[in-house]
C-alpha cells in the first residue's frame, strides 16, 4: 500500500515474511522517514508483526548524522514498542555510512538489526 504518490517509499505487509516491507526511492529526508515510520507502525499493528524489511538501494538518503543518531528514540516514540527484527537492504555506496551508523546506534540500544546488500540475504535472516 502506498500512502501518497509524492512520498519516496512504498510500504506493504508481506505474508511470506510476516514482515512490513518498505522500499525507498529517490531523495529521502527527515519528513519522509517520519511518515514512513508512522505508516510502518500502522501496518505492523494491523498484521500483528514486529519484523521489518527496509530497502534503501534506490534511494539517496539525505539525513544529518544527529538525526540518524536519534532515530532509534524516534522509532520507540512512534511505535511505543521495539521491533523484533529489522533487516536493512542497501547496495548504494552513497548511503552506506549512514546505514552502517544507524545499525550501530540501534544495536548499541539493544535492537536486533542487520544490514544486507541483497534482498535474498535479508529475507533469509528475517526467516531464520
Amino acid at each position: 500500500m502506498k500512502i501518497d504518490s509524492l512520498m519516496p517509499f512504498s510500504a506493504r505487509y508481506s505474508p511470506e515474511l510476516n514482515a512490513v516491507e518498505t522500499v525507498f526511492s529517490g531523495i529521502v529526508n527527515e519528513v519522509d522517514i517520519e511518515v514512513e515510520l508512522r505508516e510502518r507502525h500502522l501496518i505492523s499493528q494491523k498484521f500483528e508483526t514486529s519484523y521489518y524489511l527496509v530497502n534503501f538501494t534506490d534511494a539517496e538518503i539525505r539525513l544529518s548524522i544527529t538525526y540518524v543518531y536519534n532515530l532509534p528514540e524516534l522509532c520507540d516514540r512512534i511505535a511505543q514498542q521495539r521491533p523484533s527484527r529489522i533487516a536493512l537492504i542497501n547496495s548504494n555506496p552513497h548511503n552506506q555510512d549512514l546505514v552502517d551508523f544507524y545499525q550501530l546506534v540501534s544495536q548499541n540500544r539493544g535492537w536486533n538489526i542487520e544490514t544486507f546488500s541483497t534482498t535474498q540475504d535479508a529475507e533469509r535472516w528475517l526467516l531464520a
